[in-house]
């Protein structure tokens, strides 16, 4: 080669830069050419054998077939000498000092959960060598007086922060350019919530050589302390770690179990979120603080019960939600069928599968719908059975251009939990009149109240109700059965190893009866709860129908 093309894209004169071969040529362009990667390409792979350009000016991450040459003294600012690798250029023609032997090195290492006896041999091996150590809050940061470097505290506790990441990044970089073989030392992993990514991609932005050392992140310290497997065989097969500290605007991730990391003082509302997005209320929850440390704390709860505690763990805690956090030991092997649509019904320890045995199908407007729904105050009261019922009546309500006011009048009965809960929903407050959601429970009430002589609307299904309606009718009262939904068995329904399962709950007969369609068998070992005795009845009478062995778990 007997010349060299050099493309500068240098705003101020480079000295430092001598080439042996004569007719060197000397190009100016706009710096803004380089901002697009591809004509950076360009003008490496045609036009130049090596470009110069300021260093905040080159693309990161760098292109795979970019060789960076070297770094030079500028006058604002490094300027950086870059070639393309296709062309395979002998460099030891150019003559410079290449400023990257200077700097230092950074290490970003986890000081783990707190305890120093769980800080790696790796990590306390370089803080020995460290010139200068910069941490964050260790629980006990006295462990570092025993190493030679300068100690700086750039930690960010809430709503006490001594350091913007801005700050931190630049003075990991100050120091490295000094030459200073470093340690940025972080709790837990520098990676799990650590801010560990930044720093590296920051500094590698400069050119100066990170490396990352993992530790041990606080689900682990508390996960062990609370001997609460993050997986298990056949109850949980997935673990999420999320930020908990602002519970309306963070993502929900999709786990079987969840870590939520710094939320201390939001483990209330994210109680209350997760079961607005189904996860039970008897899911189990455990908070550890101080997690490794002898001074460590777990409380164990129910999302239910955390709800209502009257104090929770203050920071730093972390909290662990799944069936693997269970207090109960031997519940945590507790796997349960869950057949019914609304899975927050599901009350028992353990983990729950929920395969729904029962969909609804709205019927469409007919006469016979359409005057009733207009003309409701023509009944005395309106009984809800199923939260089913409460959302058919009130979608033909709007169909029909009326809303909640149309029920103004009308006294309104909830026969269960889940029904006054759909009925809250549509902005109506109702008592549950039998918390067991079972007909006999509701015709006692009304026994009890002296309700008869009334005429009754109840929304229900195209099967209608088995003994309600009788025994209402007994107590003196008109009944009008008025069907506009039915029920129907799932298309695809899965069909799991009832071996595996420690029990099956059954919202209701309908529940019972497609379970059944879909198993042709029933293993004595599996336990069952219902929604209701009429339910469990259907239960008794098909097993037994069938001649299967089931032994006393009905």
């Amino acid at each position: 080669m007997s010349s060299i093309r050099i493309v500068s894209f240098v705003s101020d004169k480079v000295n430092s830069l001598l080439v042996k071969e004569e007719n060197v040529n000397w190009e100016n362009q706009v710096i803004q050419e380089l901002l697009k990667e591809e004509q950076l390409m360009t003008l490496l792979n045609k036009e130049a054998d090596y470009v110069l350009i300021n260093q905040d000016q080159l693309v990161y991450p760098r292109p795979e077939t970019l060789d960076v040459v070297g770094v030079l003294a500028g006058t604002n600012q490094p300027v950086v000498i870059v070639a393309s690798l296709e062309k395979k250029l002998d460099h030891s023609i150019l003559e410079f000092s290449d400023k990257r032997n200077a700097y230092g090195k950074v290490y970003i290492a986890g000081f783990g959960p707190g305890n120093p006896e769980l800080l790696t041999l790796k990590t306390e091996k370089l803080l020995h060598q460290a010139d200068i150590i910069f941490y964050d809050d260790l629980l006990d940061a006295s462990f570092l007086d025993q190493f030679a470097g300068e100690k700086h505290y750039v930690g960010k506790r809430k709503g006490q922060h001594s350091a913007k990441q801005e700050v931190i990044n630049d003075l990991l970089l100050q120091a490295a350019l000094q030459g200073k073989m470093v340690v940025r030392l972080k709790g837990g992993d520098p990676l799990v919530f650590g801010r560990g990514g930044e720093e590296f991609h920051y500094l590698s932005r400069h050119f100066v050589e990170s490396e990352i050392i993992p530790g041990i992140t606080s689900a682990l310290a508390a996960a062990s302390a609370g001997v609460i497997p993050l997986t298990s065989r056949g109850i949980s097969t997935s673990v999420a770690f999320t930020l908990g500290h602002d519970a309306i605007h963070n993502k929900l991730p999709k786990a079987d179990t969840l870590v939520f990391y710094m939320g201390a003082s939001q483990q209330k509302v994210w109680a209350e979120r997760l079961q607005e997005e189904g996860w039970p209320a008897s899911t189990p929850v455990a908070a550890v603080r101080y997690a490794s440390m002898p001074s460590q704390e777990i409380r164990r709860y129910t999302l239910g019960e955390l709800v209502t505690a009257e104090k929770t763990l203050a920071a730093p805690s972390l909290v662990i939600v799944g069936y693997t956090a269970t207090r109960d030991i031997n519940a945590m092997g507790r796997k349960w069928l869950y057949t019914g649509t609304d899975i927050e019904d599901f009350k028992e320890q353990g983990q729950v599968v929920h395969n729904p045995m029962i969909a609804i199908k709205s019927l469409e407007m007919s006469n016979r719908i359409e005057e009733t729904i207009k003309y409701l105050n023509r009944y005395d009261r309106i009984l809800f059975s199923t939260p089913f019922a409460v959302r058919e009546l009130f979608e033909l309500l709007y169909q029909v251009g009326l809303d909640a006011r149309a029920l103004y009048r009308l006294k309104l009965t909830s026969i269960g939990e889940a029904t006054s809960k759909m009925l809250k929903v549509y902005g109506l407050i109702v008592e549950p009149e039998a918390k067991n959601s079972s007909a006999d429970g509701l015709i006692k009430s009304f026994k009890e109240q002296g309700i008869t002589n009334e005429s009754i609307l109840v929304p229900c299904s195209t099967s209608g109700l088995q003994r309600l309606p009788q025994g209402l009718k007994e107590l003196g009262n008109k009944i009008d059965m008025f069907s506009i939904y039915e029920t129907i068995q799932p298309e695809n329904v899965s069909r799991h190893n009832l071996d595996e399962f420690y029990g099956v709950v059954f919202s209701s007969p309908t529940t019972v009866r497609n379970f059944f369609n879909v198993y042709d068998y029933f293993p004595a070992h599996l336990k069952v709860k219902s929604g209701g005795k009429y339910t469990m009845d259907v239960v008794e009478r098909i097993v037994k129908e069938r001649g299967y062995e089931y032994g006393k778990n009905l």
